[in-house]
């Protein structure tokens, strides 16, 4: 048995991790956020332009919605059957391999697409093979890192989807200008990342099993209190964390002084800025807080990354005159990364079934796909209800604020 209570299924290496192994677990992690991240921020909006010119709003939101369900769904599907696979590759190496070859072409496909019905298949392709991909590789942290080392490996694949983002803006949508060299760009940066750890990543053998069956996806992780708690936590600040980004190019631009404070400069370079700072401020803050989530505990600094984009959020609520909404964003960037990193190490700590941490793994991630429409619903409901977005903003700081709070429960 481990220190959280639950039966070893495989053997839990008592020496740790190398630091190439960590570094190798955090660029792949890198390669399946740059599989997705380039196409949901950028490429996804130019092919609805182009497939739909006239109802691209329309045809990026259904494509949009259709495609996170699949996602939610993939998921848990594929880390279970990867919790099920035996041979002498292991679980999780077949698939990771497999569904890299299958998001290349998906990309591929999409990038070919002609008109709305051909993009929204190949979007449903592209996310099963996506979640072919990311979810028997986030299945390798609780499977092959020790505790002592899961913050450390947290703080590797923490970098993931900031270093996706930058790659975004800096290769896909500013050096590059033809979509054949965007995706293509995608596809060899995912497979240089990707494969070097896949095709040399070791499992120790699994036990012998049943075959799969369909009820092995029942939800069985909400019978341990632990994975509840964190599930309640994830689902309020990521909530948070959709909130805010969804409606902070709006707020900026209703409530902000930019014409007088910074003559010249549009919103949307503002927006620019922002994200930037929030960005660089993740970057540094998930980097440190993993290995400090190691000395420290996992809760402590989950809690305090919560507390932290609470606090960005509300700076933007009580400083909304320039340079406030930089400030607050830094601090949001801030607490997204300690809270991001250190929240990936306590799932990693709470699954309660090492045999299905695959699936598990999956369910937890429900709480991520929830909140994106959770965001927007909660939205809806304030404008509503006559408020305007400090009332949006006023919301997220709550959830952000709850969702560290949830994490003060003993279970």
């Amino acid at each position: 048995m481990d220190q959280g209570g639950r039966p070893f299924t495989e053997a839990e290496p008592s020496k740790g991790r190398s630091r190439l192994f960590l570094a190798g677990y955090g660029l792949a992690n890198a390669g399946a956020f740059v599989s997705f991240i380039p196409f949901l921020t950028l490429l996804a909006p130019l092919k609805a332009a182009e497939v739909a010119p006239h109802a691209r709003d329309l045809t990026l939101s259904q494509v949009s919605i259709v495609g996170a369900i699949t996602a939610a769904v993939a998921h848990i599907a594929f880390g279970a059957l990867s919790d099920a696979t035996r041979g002498r590759f292991g679980r999780r190496r077949p698939w990771i391999i497999g569904g890299w070859a299958a998001t290349a072409l998906s990309l591929a496909l999409v990038g070919l697409a002609q008109t709305p019905w051909q993009m929204l298949g190949a979007v449903v392709l592209l996310q099963l093979a996506v979640n072919a991909l990311y979810a028997p590789l986030a299945a390798v942290l609780p499977d092959l890192v020790p505790d002592h080392q899961k913050g450390a490996a947290a703080a590797w694949a923490g970098l993931a989807l900031p270093a996706s983002k930058l790659f975004t803006a800096l290769v896909v949508g500013a050096l590059l200008v033809s979509a054949t060299s965007r995706y293509a760009a995608v596809i060899a940066a995912t497979a240089l990342l990707v494969l070097p750890f896949a095709l040399t990543l070791r499992e120790p053998p699994a036990p012998a099993r049943a075959p799969i069956a369909w009820p092995g996806l029942r939800l069985t992780a909400f019978a341990d209190g632990r994975f509840r708690m964190v599930f309640a936590s994830r689902l309020l600040v990521e909530t948070a964390v959709a909130l805010h980004t969804l409606y902070l190019f709006f707020y900026l631009k209703d409530r902000g002084d930019l014409a007088s404070r910074l003559p010249g400069v549009t919103p949307e370079a503002a927006f620019g800025l922002l994200l930037t700072a929030s960005t660089l401020g993740m970057l540094a803050a998930g980097a440190a807080s993993g290995p400090l989530s190691d000395r420290l505990g996992r809760r402590p600094v989950v809690i305090a990354g919560g507390l932290l984009i609470a606090t960005g959020v509300a700076l933007l609520l009580l400083v909304p005159g320039w340079p406030g909404p930089l400030v607050a964003q830094i601090v949001f960037g801030i607490g997204h990364g300690v809270y991001s990193t250190s929240n990936l190490a306590l799932v990693a700590e709470v699954l309660p079934d090492n045999a299905r941490n695959g699936r598990d793994l999956g369910v937890m991630n429900v709480a991520v796909a929830a909140s994106q429409a959770l965001g927007p619903l909660l939205g809806i409901a304030v404008a509503s209800a006559g408020g305007d977005l400090r009332g949006v903003f006023a919301a997220a700081a709550l959830a952000a604020l709850a969702g560290a709070g949830a994490l003060l429960v003993r279970r």
